[in-house]
């Protein structure tokens, strides 16, 4: 009897030794996922938060020595002209290329997610491709496109022809994902009332699909906004920010460089925020719970 309760006793402290080793285990992990996390954030952020620092600072090329605090490189980027010209040029070029693109992604997402045609997978492989090619391989691509087959000089509508096609793939993922989940019985017990094609869509389609077209069209424009390697290559004379900004890299106008990316960094921030906040697009830019509670 001593023995049975000996032996019982053992292998109570042995489960119990096991289950605080499995805790201790979770609680290490859990720390080294956090850890991780941490140091991913402080290398995503570190290079941003210094280019923010030397916008302010007389010194604006290095961080030592400092020499204290200056808004001039701000007031001579807003004074620069040509800088400014380039801002309004992308955002002109960035609005008009999402608007197509969100347009062209949400009729191509109804039929993907509506009908079935022969060959409809290669047709949906075929939209996604834009956002796998490498940059270089699409500019060069749409370039000879536009100069050899069209006869067509670079400009602002080669740009916003290549953005469209840029921004095309993000559109056509997040509001393709959307019509998936969307519960057709919805429109069909709207038909049964009697209301009419466009009177479903205009109240029933899409406030649904409403989150998904925002987030698809902030990314088209935002993608837009940011490229650089397929504007270089179809640009023309006059250039989008992103390439002026590159000119500025080449010839070392630092100060000017570091005010105009902080302002783009504080917009794109502030436009983020507004869309995820007021526009209901958080579950579709960032994965939050809401998604997976529909």
């Amino acid at each position: 009897m001593a023995t049975e309760t000996a032996e019982t006793g053992t292998e109570s402290t042995t489960g119990l030794h096991a289950v605080l080793g499995h805790e201790r285990q979770s609680a290490l992990l859990g720390y080294a996922l956090y850890g991780v996390a941490g140091l991913l954030l402080v290398f995503l952020w570190i290079p941003l938060l210094v280019m923010i620092f030397l916008s302010f600072a007389q010194n604006s090329s290095t961080l030592f020595p400092f020499r204290g605090f200056t808004l001039e490189h701000y007031v001579a980027t807003l004074a620069d002209a040509g800088l400014m010209g380039s801002l309004a040029y992308s955002v002109q070029i960035a609005t008009i290329s999402a608007v197509i693109a969100t347009t062209l992604g949400v009729l191509a997402s109804f039929a993907l997610a509506r009908y079935e045609f022969p060959y409809k997978e290669l047709y949906r492989t075929f939209g996604i491709l834009p956002m796998v090619i490498p940059g270089v391989v699409l500019g060069i691509a749409l370039l000879i496109f536009f100069q050899t087959l069209l006869g067509l000089s670079t400009g602002f509508w080669t740009i916003v022809a290549t953005h469209s096609v840029y921004g095309f793939p993000f559109v056509l993922l997040i509001v393709t994902a959307r019509m998936y989940t969307f519960d057709t019985a919805l429109e069909e017990a709207a038909r049964d009332l009697g209301a009419d094609p466009l009177t479903v869509f205009r109240d029933v389609t899409f406030p649904v699909l409403a989150p998904a077209i925002g987030a698809g069209f902030l990314f088209a424009w935002i993608r837009s906004f940011e490229d650089f390697i397929r504007a270089f290559f179809v640009s023309g004379i006059e250039n989008p920010l992103t390439v002026s900004m590159f000119a500025m890299i080449k010839y070392g106008t630092a100060p000017k460089m570091n005010a105009i990316s902080s302002l783009i960094v504080l917009v794109i921030a502030v436009v983020l925020a507004v869309a995820m906040n007021v526009g209901n697009v958080t579950q579709y830019v960032a994965g939050t719970e809401e998604s997976a509670d529909e």
